[in-house]
């Protein structure tokens, strides 16, 4: 449960991240977003595409929330209502220092570049062989049955992440099909 955000890199480098914005137009946060970690500032893969564009999340932990919500209370500062308000809020910061205290985490788990992959599945190794932190929790599922199972196990173990959710995605794994039911 965190902010949607995309990653634009050009010949390896990260050269622009911005907020979904209204889906077309997002909010240039790219001085902030480079002071979170999981985010790679330059591309690890030897064959590097001219342009690469990653989509994903920028979240904070329960536990990096609970410390700034009791580090602001402590200097008589505002009180954040919860994680996700946090997250966005803390990603357009002025000031990017702001943003990096906060230790803001990313998952990304798309890419809209053409890289040749038939599948979301192969878009997540792409994401990973590029250096990209994606979920250690997705799960290919082949069916529907194995869908509600997946979605019956997070629910009642939704507490054990160090993060907060408010559901579960499920993508159809072949691109093609995806993209014809639209999102």
């Amino acid at each position: 449960d965190g902010l949607a955000i995309e990653l634009i890199y050009e010949n390896g480098i990260l050269t622009e991240g911005s907020t979904r914005g209204d889906g077309k137009t997002g909010e240039d946060i790219t001085q902030n977003l480079k002071t979170v970690e999981a985010i790679p500032l330059h591309l690890e893969k030897f064959e590097i595409p001219s342009k690469l564009t990653a989509r994903g999340e920028v979240f904070i932990t329960k536990k990096e929330f609970e410390r700034i919500n009791k580090e602001q209370k402590n200097k008589e500062g505002k009180i954040f209502a919860n994680p996700r308000n946090m997250a966005a809020g803390s990603v357009r910061q002025l000031d990017p220092k702001i943003t990096a205290n906060r230790k803001l985490d990313s998952f990304q788990y798309a890419t809209v570049s053409d890289l040749g992959q038939k599948n979301h599945e192969e878009e997540h190794k792409i994401l990973k062989a590029f250096g990209f932190k994606t979920n250690p929790h997705n799960k290919l599922a082949k069916n529907l049955q194995e869908v509600f199972e997946f979605r019956d196990y997070w629910e009642k173990r939704r507490q054990i992440l160090p993060y907060e959710i408010d559901g579960a995605v499920i993508i159809i794994n072949d691109n093609k099909i995806f993209n014809a039911l639209g999102a």
